[in-house]
């Protein structure tokens, strides 16, 4: 079976992630080929070194593009692909109206979060979900959801949930956490969707309120790079928040962590939280996508609700006084059950039954 996972971009991000990380399935009954309508980059070229086969198309993105239909029509009647799995709003808009026109047996379109559609997309994709042969999500919350905006049939709806690979070696990471400092650590592009400003304004509180010393290291880029930096010499905060820019090697930021945060506003399934339980570093999450899955708040890490300041300021006062071997306990039950549920042979058996 060939086995075509299309997606807007191959550089970094979420959605590249998981197809790297896929890239890793040794699979000697399927051929898998990772196809970008856009650009490529790391994640195209982590994807080579795994020996899977790659197409960049630097094709134009924006919805709608008559040429790029065209293109990407023309590139899959090329490779007759059994199976199109395309990830994300213009993989699944090209994705689906090309795939219809060459011929594909089966196509699977995925939603990675809740999106905020105006009128005209929802119904554009409305008919989209509805006629591909599955609809899948990352979380119940993000399946649960479209079925109810598109209309969809539940019985062509399928959570398939997102997986980690769990093969780094983290004895061999050089821990040197500082006693005096509690230490968080968000890593996520720096877009409005993940709310680091809010984050910070909190941070900004905890400073003139606890007697912690208090560290937010944000690691990552993104349009809202400079404005970000802007607002911390605003709040004259640039003692307590430092920005890492893009890591290649999240783990040993991880690891040198008292706490991972993710504090978006909507989410499918996060590979940082995903990087950051298996590292065994406690975690707390907005109640986004399959957050509340995985989460069971203060026995495996913390949930807090999405946009509201005040209970996470509130939260985190109390996180930064909770005893460090209650802490670790935390870390450790998080690492125990993102193992336990989360594999990649887990979502290729999910993935399996929906292909055949």
């Amino acid at each position: 079976m060939k086995i075509i996972r299309l997606s807007t971009f191959l550089d970094f991000g979420g959605i590249e992630t998981k197809m790297v990380n896929l890239s890793h399935y040794n699979d000697i009954e399927n051929e898998w080929i990772f196809v970008a309508i856009g650009k490529g980059g790391v994640a195209e070229e982590r994807i080579l070194n795994n020996n899977k086969r790659t197409a960049i198309l630097n094709l134009n993105h924006k919805i709608p593009s008559l040429k790029t239909i065209w293109r990407l029509y023309k590139y899959l009647k090329k490779e007759k692909p059994d199976v199109l799995h395309t990830s994300g709003a213009e993989a699944n808009f090209f994705g689906y109206f090309a795939g219809r026109m060459a011929g594909v047996p089966k196509i699977i379109v995925e939603e990675i979060g809740i999106p905020n559609q105006s009128s005209v997309a929802k119904k554009i994709f409305s008919f989209i979900f509805r006629n591909a042969d599955y609809a899948v999500g990352e979380s119940k919350a993000v399946v649960d959801h479209f079925v109810t905006t598109y209309k969809l049939d539940p019985d062509k709806a399928k959570v398939v949930s997102n997986f980690g690979l769990f093969q780094y070696d983290l004895s061999k990471l050089i821990v040197q956490k500082e006693e005096s400092i509690f230490n968080i650590v968000m890593i996520s592009r720096l877009e409005k969707v993940k709310n680091i400003e809010g984050v910070m304004n909190v941070v900004a509180r905890l400073c003139d309120t606890t007697s912690r010393n208090i560290r937010l290291s944000i690691a990552g880029s993104g349009v809202l790079e400079k404005e970000l930096k802007k607002k911390v010499e605003e709040m004259k905060i640039q003692n307590h928040v430092h920005f890492l820019g893009f890591i290649s090697d999240p783990y040993p930021h991880l690891c040198n962590a008292d706490l991972y945060v993710l504090n978006s506003h909507s989410e499918g399934f996060s590979n940082s939280l995903v990087e950051a339980m298996y590292s065994g570093t406690p975690v707390l999450s907005t109640t986004v996508g399959a957050a509340s899955d995985i989460i069971e708040d203060s026995k495996n890490g913390f949930l807090t609700s999405v946009n509201d300041e005040e209970e996470l300021y509130l939260k985190l006062l109390k996180i930064v006084d909770i005893p460090k071997e209650v802490m670790s306990k935390i870390g450790s039950n998080g690492q125990k059950s993102i193992i336990e549920k989360y594999s990649l042979n887990n979502h290729i058996e999910q993935l399996m039954s929906i292909y055949h």
